[in-house]
């Protein structure tokens, strides 16, 4: 069950409404829609619930996700779906002045050892109704917030910006994976709409897999850790030119010695570090000369540049960070399944 195989048919009967799970069902429908291969196949399962093929390709879609995503798989086998879908037998046999309850199968024999639960009737049975009553109670509520909370995460609600199941979150679902798709990576950049009036598109927006193309390895002793690349150049009515870089890696760690190891290579003695405010989880700006600065961020699993050219550009190098937060926030939306839409427009071109 650990690589989510047999968890699978369970969340699929779960998913098209064939099983009593409907609040599990959302979380994994949500996780789905956040993949474009299992919102495909579980469009085509939810239009056509007869159709065995569109059932086996949504099972193999929710298969392959569990196995991607150990994390989630784990918190699934916690649910409805990853347990026994058989209770056991309860049976009733009553003595004199008892009540017995005994779980095993109707053909078990009488246990030996001390495995029944007696219900004596007088006057502790009111305590014991008491109790059976708080303790369901107790279960009610617990139902109610898991439903409120699948609810939520298939309405896409966030919290501070992040998914309701965070990644790395203690026995739950992480959110989106690594923007491997270089058309996801190309939304994190800006277009003309999102950018202060007066910038214009000068070349791309480009973008690739891997250190294909124009983007070469930032991790040399790890360059299958880089997935996607995308790029895109505006320039202003002055010499001026901006570069956006968005380079999506495997895992924030990778990301991070991604962002060690470029910061390293635009140092050196003509390099000069600039104090700006922090953007993302960890970010630096530096001028090269007079006419060259470049803010490098990091978010999540994406590094971000923006790299600006022009007379002037060490001293307006601050300005970078209006850039720096925007991207940011498009990358962070991107990770967070959501169609970037982050806008700098009424910002000072």
């Amino acid at each position: 069950m650990g690589d989510g195989r047999g968890l699978a048919p369970d969340a699929v009967a779960a998913l098209l409404g064939d099983g009593p799970h409907r609040a599990v069902a959302d979380v994994v429908r949500a996780r789905l829609r956040m993949v474009p291969e299992g919102a495909r196949a579980l469009a085509a399962a939810e239009a056509s619930p007869g159709d065995a093929q569109a059932r086996a390709l949504l099972t193999a879609a929710v298969a392959q996700l569990l196995a991607a995503d150990q994390a989630f798989a784990r918190y699934l086998a916690t649910t409805g779906v990853g347990k026994p879908g058989d209770p056991p037998t309860v049976q009733l046999r009553s003595d004199p002045g008892t009540v017995q309850l005994r779980v095993g199968p109707a053909s078990a024999p009488p246990p030996k050892g001390p495995t029944t639960v007696q219900l004596r009737t007088g006057p502790a049975a009111a305590r014991a109704r008491a109790l059976a009553a708080r303790r369901s109670s107790a279960g009610i509520v617990v139902a109610l917030v898991l439903v409120l909370v699948a609810a939520l995460v298939a309405l896409g609600v966030h919290l501070g910006s992040r998914p309701l199941l965070k990644p790395g979150g203690p026995g739950l679902a992480h959110a989106a994976p690594p923007l491997g798709d270089p058309a996801l990576v190309r939304g994190v950049l800006p277009d003309e709409g999102a950018m202060p009036r007066g910038w214009r598109v000068q070349r791309g927006p480009r973008s690739g897999t891997g250190t294909a193309g124009e983007l070469p390895c930032l991790l040399p002793d790890s360059c299958d850790q880089q997935l996607a690349y995308a790029t895109v150049t505006f320039g202003a009515a002055s010499v001026e030119s901006l570069e956006f870089s968005a380079v999506a890696f495997a895992s924030p760690e990778a990301a991070a010695k991604a962002f060690d190891s470029t910061l390293e290579r635009t140092g050196g003695e003509e390099s000069t570090a600039v104090a700006v405010p922090q953007v993302g989880d960890r970010s630096a700006t530096r001028t090269h000369g007079s006419s060259s600065a470049v803010a490098l961020v990091r978010v999540g699993g994406v590094l971000l540049l923006v790299r600006e050219e022009g007379p002037g550009a060490a001293l307006t190098a601050p300005g970078l960070t209006v850039f720096a937060r925007l991207v940011a926030d498009r990358a962070r939306q991107a990770q967070d399944g959501r169609t970037p839409d982050a806008s700098a427009r009424g910002a000072a071109g």
